[in-house]
């Protein structure tokens, strides 16, 4: 290597210059070629900031974690897929079961839910399928004694549920459960 006179090495802790600027532009378009981001990733922040109605510093929200999220196909011969989503939080347990509604020629699902500890709660379900609409669509239902609850003929997209505290439902809930966001 042939040395240029009164050059030097450069340092780290020197400004960005032009040639650094253009291979961090380079990096850039390399790393959205081979692992970019989804294509609905500003969609889902959106609809995950947008709590509709609750304040986020407001102690009357508790956000539930994704326990499990499993896909389950209806055997050998059958097309129809169905998959189970459990959140759980401290104070409640929330299974549903996301499958192609009725008739399966629609674009809808179906979500068919299991609360626990069970009791006659409010359920929300949020779902948003437009960019310029980040709350989306808002269907209610209440749970039955058992916590079962039933959302036919929803729309594809971004969804969570919001379980709000019900008087005389049996379950003693201080506060609403929120779960993370999943894609229908």
């Amino acid at each position: 290597m042939t040395e240029i006179p009164g050059a030097r090495e450069p340092s780290a802790t020197e400004p960005l210059d032009e040639l650094d600027v253009a291979i961090l532009a380079d990096l850039n378009e390399f790393h959205g070629l081979v692992d970019p981001p989804p294509s609905d990733l500003a969609e889902r922040v959106r609809f995950a900031i947008a709590l509709e109605n609750f304040n986020v510093d407001d102690l009357g929200v508790v956000v539930s974690r994704l326990q499990d999220d499993e896909m389950v196909g209806s055997g050998a011969r059958g097309t129809e897929r169905s998959r189970t989503v459990t959140f759980d939080s401290d104070s409640l347990t929330i299974m549903v079961t996301i499958a192609d509604a009725e008739p399966a020629d629609g674009d809808g699902v179906r979500l068919d839910g299991w609360l626990a500890p069970a009791g006659a709660l409010r359920v929300e379900l949020r779902v948003t399928r437009d960019r310029s609409d980040p709350r989306g669509e808002s269907y209610a239902v209440t749970a039955d004694q058992t916590g079962r609850f039933v959302f036919d003929g929803i729309s594809r997209g971004l969804a969570q549920l919001i379980v709000h505290p019900t008087p005389e439902s049996g379950v003693d809930l201080a506060t609403r459960v929120v779960t993370p966001s999943v894609l229908l």
